[in-house]
This record gives C-alpha cells, structure tokens and sequence, in this order.
C-alpha cells in the first residue's frame, strides 16, 4: 500500500474520532518530497478530549497512530495541540512552514496561525524569548 494512501487512511480516523473538535490536520516532511517513509502530521483539536496531556497523546497513539502504522507500515511522528496549545509558538512550525500539505483546516485555521507565526515582528519575539538564557551560580 501506498504512503497516499495511509495518509488518507490517517485522515479519515482523524476526522471520524475528533469529529467537529477537529480544527487542522497538515502532513508536512520529508514523505512530501519522496525522501522518507515516514509519514509527519500536525494535528490541532479545538478542545482537549482529556484535561491531562500525556493522555491525549496516548489516545491519539492507541486509536490513531498504531492501527495506522499496522495496517500500512509506515511508521507515523505526529504533533498533536489543543487549539491554545497550538498558539504558543513550536519549534516544529519550523519544519512545517518549509514544506507543508494543508488535509483540513476548518475555517483556515491553520492558515492564519501559520501566517502569525511567520511575521517577521512576532518572529522576533519568539527569538528574543528561545535565546533568553538566565544563568545562575551552583553557590546562590
């Protein structure tokens, strides 16, 4: 099987398990450019399924990732945000903003937060704030 065709497989267990909650889903990497058989995916629900993050993410991989990379064998790296988690800035748009394929984005959602992301101004802010190093001695 293809890695079109697990993407799509992807996408719609996506869509069937968020249902409405879901706002964007963008594969982005390597696997676009025919380099990998992996398969990168950005995923962004509008509200947490579970107040506790580690557990989003391990019903993500139980009900999601695994199944997919069972059923196609290619292996799946995914990020997955609430919509206020997806506002603060991520090193990972790095790698999204480079090479990126738009599956879904109620509203453009995705869109819009990439374009914020990517202003020169807000850019340097996040700069300013990721180079920001306080050092304190060991004896204080």
């Amino acid at each position: 099987m293809s890695i079109e065709e697990a993407k799509r497989a992807l996408f719609k267990r996506l869509r069937e398990f968020y249902g409405d909650n879901l706002l964007s889903v963008v594969f982005y990497g390597a696997h676009l450019k025919g380099k990998l058989d992996e398969i990168d995916v950005l995923v962004i629900i509008d509200k947490p399924t579970d107040s506790v993050k580690v557990n989003r993410v391990a019903e993500f991989i139980e009900n999601i990732k695994e199944p997919i990379e069972d059923k196609f064998g290619y292996f799946i790296a995914f990020e997955l945000y609430t919509k206020e988690e997806a506002e603060n800035f991520h090193s990972s748009y790095l790698d999204v903003a480079v090479n990126y394929e738009v599956a879904y984005d109620k509203n453009n959602y995705f869109q819009n937060l990439l374009k914020e992301m990517l202003n020169p101004k807000k850019t340097m802010e996040y700069v300013k704030y990721l180079s920001t190093i306080e050092y304190v001695r060991k004896d204080e």
